[in-house]
């Protein structure tokens, strides 16, 4: 029998080891200023700040790629960072499942992953699927069937993104060490219309 595939859901993973110990020097300040006692803390928008400027433009750029690649008219659009903040995951602490409206990629850059450290799961986008789902083979492999994706190989560096639309979340930490994260969100504005004369 013939098959056929349409409308892929895709993670996009870059690995950048060499930013981590610089980014991680600027955002503890902003780590510092947020600490509020809970199992999970995040900082103020971080995005303005010009020396993470870096780390803005690569987003900026990575996201027209993706974008682009998915098949949408980036020519038409301005693209920016719509959130930028620093996430320190305490033991016990995750984040609950959800999605990010009124923009267009979201991701995490991560500085401190130790082992069973929090790390990201992405949730089958499918909502239709969930209301007739069958049992499937849990195993190594994923399958059209899975429900989930685990990224528990993480490391300092890791940067992932995906659309906004996916459902995503961090798992419980089961480390006393803290994951310290960088997450994003990128929106895009229509550009200006130029009249001819």
């Amino acid at each position: 029998m013939e098959a056929f595939e349409y409308f892929p859901c895709k993670v996009y993973r870059d690995e950048h080891p060499d930013w981590v110990g610089y980014t991680l020097q600027v955002v503890q300040k902003y780590y510092d200023a947020a600490q509020n006692g809970g199992a999970v803390s995040q900082t103020q928008h971080m995005a303005d700040d010009p020396d993470l400027k870096f780390f803005v433009d690569y987003l900026i750029l990575a996201s027209r790629e993706i974008l682009k690649t998915q098949g949408y008219d980036t020519d038409k659009y301005d693209l920016y960072v719509a959130g930028l903040w620093g996430q320190e995951v305490k033991c016990n602490g995750g984040t609950n499942v959800h999605v990010h409206k009124n923009s267009q990629l979201c991701g995490w850059f991560f500085l401190e992953t130790p082992e069973g450290g929090a790390y990201p799961v992405y949730h089958d986008p499918r909502m239709n699927k969930q209301m007739v789902e069958l049992d499937y083979v849990q195993g190594g492999e994923l399958t059209n069937a899975s429900s989930h994706v685990h990224f528990n190989n993480v490391i300092p560096g890791t940067v992932l993104m995906a659309n906004s639309w996916m459902q995503h979340q961090l798992t419980p930490n089961a480390s006393q060490k803290q994951t310290k994260s960088v997450h994003f969100i990128i929106s895009h504005r229509d550009k200006a219309q130029q009249c001819n004369m």
